[in-house]
């Protein structure tokens, strides 16, 4: 008759939590990414920035400028998406008067970065971002060709999903909003 032993037996009930344990957060981890891969795909549409038209409203009497951008975020997935953060820069190019040989001069017209917290499972975010700044307008050389004014943006999203194992920023760089 064969007696166990009372420390393989804790050996043996040690190794099955751990491999129960490794079992459920390689689940956890595959289930997650899969998740976060079918919301990110393009064809998915959960993710939608801009969601309509941008507007521009451009002031040059008082040198300002008001830009707002309609998203919206479905979170199609099992987890919760968190820690929504966008961040929207926009520049401006212009041939600038005040040196000598009015050499271009590039300007942040606005930074803004803003979080919107948290989408749970099923739920949609639907808003708009809004951002205002300031134009140098005193240094324009209006006579560059073959435009006065270029501006262009940046574009930041960020958010973590699958219980914050994945986070995952997306950037938008120099993209051409026109010219004046």
């Amino acid at each position: 008759m064969n007696i166990i032993r009372p420390s393989r037996v804790f050996r043996l009930i040690v190794r099955v939590f751990l491999l129960v344990f490794t079992l459920s957060l390689s689940a956890v981890s595959i289930l997650g990414g899969w998740s976060a891969v079918t919301m990110l795909n393009p064809g998915s549409n959960d993710i939608n920035i801009p969601d309509g038209d941008i507007t521009a409203n451009i002031y040059l009497g008082n040198s300002s400028v008001e830009v707002i951008v309609p998203f919206n975020i479905s979170n199609g997935g099992v987890y919760e998406l968190s820690n929504i953060f966008i961040r929207f820069q926009v520049g401006m190019t212009f041939g600038n008067t005040s040196t000598l040989n009015n050499d271009t001069t590039t300007v942040q017209i606005f930074d803004t970065p803003q979080s919107y917290g948290s989408v749970l499972p099923g739920q949609t975010l639907k808003a708009n971002y809004t951002g205002t700044g300031s134009l140098p307008l005193s240094e324009v050389d209006w006579f560059r060709t073959p435009y006065a004014l270029e501006f262009h943006a940046n574009l930041t999203f960020s958010a973590s999903y699958s219980l914050n194992l994945y986070t995952f920023t997306v950037n938008i760089i120099n993209f051409s909003l026109g010219a004046m």
